[in-house]
């Protein structure tokens, strides 16, 4: 009774998001997230989108919605890695990880999607190093339906503005790095890690438009970046 009790609430819930929902998925194909990454939600296949301003994940199975979770990502200070990524392991991990692991391809870290030991913050807060919390039944609901593969998309749009420097990683770090690209200061990989190359690079464009040369990107520099690219 139990479980037929929660498949039902699942398909309500389920319900409840594609009303709300209908039509933003099909926005979200012409929609920008923090880093410059565009995402769509596929046709076939499972997809997952997570909103960390609502603190919400959204299941999609071949194009409809077919679930919804709270979750909870990273604090301001360690951000989750905003854009689009693929599941690239599915694993069962115990102590912290509420029995469940589901491995982002992300270039600067370990991220991934798993359980907690404070599932009363999930859904209420972002307080995490970075990755996707859930509660551990439902991490472990999802872990049946996603499979190696699978897009995730990520959004947080009202993550405060960090100054960048040498050393530190993440989207943010990633889109600079994009940004400097396009410009053609940067020749290296938009990998979102801080390195010695991000750095000169940020210091020649400085230079060539009379900034402060000291290699941060602060806000002057990077409003000035985004308008040279947008």
């Amino acid at each position: 009774m139990l479980k037929t009790t929660r498949f039902l609430t699942r398909l309500a819930a389920a319900a409840l998001a594609a009303l709300v929902l209908s039509g933003y998925a099909l926005a979200a194909d012409k929609e920008s997230v923090p880093g410059g990454i565009s995402f769509a939600i596929p046709e076939d296949g499972c997809a997952l989108f997570i909103d960390l301003d609502a603190r919400r994940m959204t299941v999609f199975l071949d194009g409809s919605v077919v679930a919804t979770y709270p979750v909870s990502g990273g604090k301001s200070e360690t951000p989750s890695p905003v854009g689009t990524w693929t599941i690239v392991n599915i694993a069962s991990w115990g102590e912290g990880f509420g029995g469940s692991w589901l491995g982002l391809d992300v270039p600067w870290g370990t991220y991934g999607i798993h359980g907690t030991k404070t599932p009363w913050v999930v859904g209420q807060k972002n307080v995490s190093h970075g990755c996707i919390r859930m509660r551990d039944e439902d991490v472990a609901e999802l872990k049946k339906i996603v499979s190696l593969g699978t897009v995730v998309h990520i959004r947080h749009n009202s993550l405060p503005f960090r100054e960048l420097k040498n050393g530190m990683v993440g989207s943010d770090v990633r889109r600079v790095q994009a940004m400097l690209r396009q410009l053609g200061f940067y020749d290296g990989t938009a990998d979102g890690v801080f390195g010695n190359g991000t750095m000169h690079a940020v210091i020649a464009f400085q230079k060539a438009h009379g900034l402060k040369s000291d290699g941060v990107v602060d806000r002057e520099t990077f409003d000035l970046m985004a308008s040279l690219t947008s």
